[in-house]
Order: structure tokens, then C-alpha cells, then sequence
């Protein structure tokens, strides 16, 4: 039976995302706290969320030392409420709420996504991310035993995770100085609903890793229609989501409730 989750940026389709059959809601992003709503926003969104019968899944961005106390205080705040997930995209973040009472701690996709690098010339195209599975490893120790991956992802022929899978894009890289703030001369908190207005770049080199230089993709390889969301960077999704929990980001759909069923209704012709 497929699980489909709806993840929010912010909370301005939370009456569209409890409206539609979703499973759960996820509320933030994982590249940027500024995205997070405040502690009491957030607790509110949180209990309309678990009133509604779904589970909630707060999104914990990447904490950079400014902004990891502000980070722990909402997520506490929030699951001192009630039954909470928390997807945790760096490791001091998972550390810190993996054993609070009533609280799932997920690994979200900016913390275990990793990618080969090659210097080969034949490697025209990048190699397939992978789990880190040292990581993972290391945070079942805590009870952390899911994972978050994108479809790109290989997860080999055989992993001991619980898996959950973006259906719509692949990160291509997170920025620690905001591309999407600097474009506009602007920061955080005025930045905010900027984040959700994206730009489309187009990816016409490669770095190589062999010479410590950028240098024109090889002939005949295609080029990536990248899009800008934030801080981060995204290209969209070329595989079929093979996972039977799913996360369905709100970004890319303007009717959350068709975008769910098409996912729900993907299951039932293909188990019948």
C-alpha cells in the first residue's frame, strides 16, 4: 500500500494539502531555516495537521551553527506537542531529537545523498547518488532507520532502510550563500516568499574534478534544464518512483489533490 506525503515550503496550502487524501504533511524545506514557520506557526500548522487524522513531518533544513539553536528550539517546541516526524538533514539536528518520546527521526535527503565523483573522460555524465550507508549505519545506532532519496537515487539491489521517495525532482546542490537571495540583493526574512517564485538556469559545463577546473560538457551530451528554488537546485525527476512511501512536493503542482490521487491510483492498477 503506498504512502503519499505532501511537503510544504510553507504553510500557505495548508487548508489545500488537508483537503486532498494525503497521508502526511511535511512542513520546511531541507536547504534553508528562513523557510521553517515561526515556533508558534509551526505548532499550530502541526496540531491542525494531527487533528486532521495525518501524520505531521517537520522538514529541519541543514543547520549552519547561526542557526542551529533556533532549529532545536522549534523542533522540541513542536514535538512536545504530539506525535511528530522529523526529517533531519544534518547530523547534530538528527542527534538531538532521535530520542525524544513520540518523535520519528527520518534522514532527510540533504544529509545522506552522496555521489561518486569521476575524473574519467568516459563518465560523460555523472554517476548515480547513493545512500551513505556509513552515515546510516552509524544513525540506526540512534534509532534513525529511515531514509529519504530522490529517484535518481541507487539504492543497490538490497538496503535494511525504510525508504521515501521524492517523486518530482533531483537536488542537484544546496547553496550556503542563497542564489536565490543574492539574484534579488536581498536576505532573510525579506527573501522568504521569494523562494517560491523560481528561475530556470541551464547547465552548460561540468566541473573537472581531474584538473580542479570547469570545462563545456562533452560533445553530444545533453544539457540540464536546472530549476532555481531558494537556495537550492533541482532538475526534475526522469525515473519512475519505485517506493512504496512517496513524497509529493507541493512546488510542482498547482492541484495538490489530483497530484495524490495519481500516485494512490498508480498503486491500485499495479497490485491488481
Amino acid at each position: 500500500m503506498t504512502t503519499t506525503e505532501l511537503r510544504l515550503s510553507t504553510v500557505d496550502r495548508l487548508d489545500e494539502a488537508l483537503a486532498s487524501p494525503a497521508d502526511a504533511v511535511g512542513l520546511g524545506q531541507e536547504g534553508c531555516l528562513a523557510k521553517l514557520p515561526a515556533a508558534d506557526e509551526l505548532r499550530r500548522a502541526a496540531d491542525r495537521v494531527r487533528a486532521a487524522g495525518r501524520t505531521v513531518v517537520v522538514v529541519a533544513p541543514i543547520a549552519w551553527p547561526r542557526t542551529a539553536d533556533a532549529l532545536r528550539d522549534r523542533l522540541l517546541a513542536v514535538a512536545g506537542d504530539g506525535p511528530t516526524t522529523v526529517a533531519a538533514n544534518d547530523i547534530g539536528t538528527a542527534l538531538a531529537v532521535a530520542r525524544l518520546p513520540g518523535t520519528t527521526v527520518v534522514a532527510g535527503l540533504g544529509l545522506t545523498r552522496s555521489r561518486p565523483h569521476s575524473a574519467d573522460p568516459a563518465h560523460p555524465a555523472p554517476l548515480r547518488a547513493t545512500v551513505d550507508a556509513g552515515l546510516m549505519t552509524v544513525l540506526a545506532t540512534h534509532g534513525v532507520t529511515a531514509v529519504e532519496v530522490d529517484t535518481d537515487t541507487d539504492l543497490g539491489a538490497e538496503n535494511p532502510w525504510e525508504v521515501r521517495q521524492f517523486v518530482d525532482a533531483v537536488p542537484v546542490g544546496y547553496g550556503r550563500s542563497c542564489p536565490t537571495a543574492r539574484r534579488e540583493k536581498t536576505g532573510p526574512p525579506d527573501c522568504r516568499s521569494l523562494c517560491d517564485t523560481p528561475y530556470r538556469i541551464t547547465a552548460n559545463a561540468r566541473w573537472q574534478l581531474g584538473h580542479g577546473h570547469r570545462e563545456p560538457l562533452p560533445a553530444g551530451t545533453r544539457e540540464d534544464a536546472l530549476t532555481v528554488w531558494g537556495n537550492a537546485v533541482y532538475r526534475p525527476a526522469t525515473a519512475e518512483p519505485t517506493c512504496d512511501y512517496r513524497i509529493i512536493d507541493a512546488r510542482w503542482h498547482t492541484d495538490l489533490a489530483t497530484a495524490v490521487h495519481s500516485h494512490q491510483e498508480h498503486q491500485w492498477s499495479t497490485s491488481h
